[in-house]
């Protein structure tokens, strides 16, 4: 139970697309594979790999395209000799010609990756040589570019921190899952995660906790995500709610929902 994945834009360049057989097999699967980077918190920028499943008749991305990806990552034991490895779930390329000088004001500043994982704690904490600073591994695999491959992570947190005073310290062989940012690379190979945050001893869910799904909104909703309340729907165009008895009622002017802000429990 692993997996290690980020979030963010991404500037790509070189994009080729790429046939494969497999062995045994007349099918052909293709990939657009991309050059791109990792910038770390401390400014150290890694080379990268990108590669996304391509359906038929589509093309590469031109160059200079910044995409917001999501996807599956491999961190080589030999970083930053060799790429960083992402495997694309999402690859949504920002809108414009980016060749234009004016392409990037428009997207936001999120110079440094989210990195989310869930992976098994190969170390005991350790105390870095600044004297406030604590980190663990943790080790998880992916299968990345039609391989299984293991990734270590440096996780570290700051304990004068007043976030973090209180955390407690992650045994070894747990399975925790953490968010956090890439922030430098480690001597012994590998890069360093600040994190933003951690749950540890990580394990199955009582089936008793599921919460009843809802009914999906009739209208989709482009950049945003409902938190209905009970028994009602919410319609964006006629500003109307259904109460639990099922009567109709048009909200006043002051309810009516706002164009980015998710409706309150």
């Amino acid at each position: 139970m692993s997996a290690t994945m980020v979030f963010s834009f991404f500037a790509l360049a070189n994009g080729d697309r790429v046939k494969t057989l497999r062995a045994g097999s007349s099918t052909a699967t293709y990939h657009c594979v991309y050059e791109t980077t990792i910038q770390c918190t401390s400014g150290i920028i890694f080379p990268a790999m990108l590669c996304i499943y391509s359906p038929f008749n589509d093309v590469a991305l031109p160059n200079n395209t910044v995409a917001f990806v999501s996807a599956k990552v491999c961190i080589p034991a030999t970083t930053p000799r060799d790429p960083i490895l992402l495997e694309g779930i999402y690859v949504v390329a920002v809108p414009g010609d980016p060749t234009s000088d004016s392409y990037e004001s428009s997207i936001p500043d999120f110079p440094h990756l989210m990195v989310v994982g869930l992976g098994s704690v190969t170390s005991p904490l350790r105390t870095l040589v600044d004297g406030t600073s604590k980190a663990f591994d943790v080790v998880s695999s992916n299968y990345v570019w039609d391989m299984r491959m293991t990734s270590t992570m440096c996780c570290v947190f700051d304990s004068a921190c007043p976030w973090w005073s209180k955390t407690p310290v992650p045994n070894q062989n747990t399975v925790v899952f953490y968010i956090g940012r890439f922030s430098n690379v480690v001597s012994t190979g590998g890069l360093q995660v600040e994190l933003e945050s951690i749950a540890l001893n990580v394990g199955v869910e009582s089936r008793s906790s599921i919460s009843t799904p809802v009914s999906p909104i009739s209208k989709k909703c482009k950049f945003m995500a409902i938190a209905p309340r009970e028994g009602m729907s919410v319609s964006f165009m006629s500003f109307c709610v259904l109460t639990s008895t099922g009567e109709s009622r048009r909200l006043p002017r002051s309810e009516k929902l706002m164009k980015y802000f998710p409706l309150p429990l």
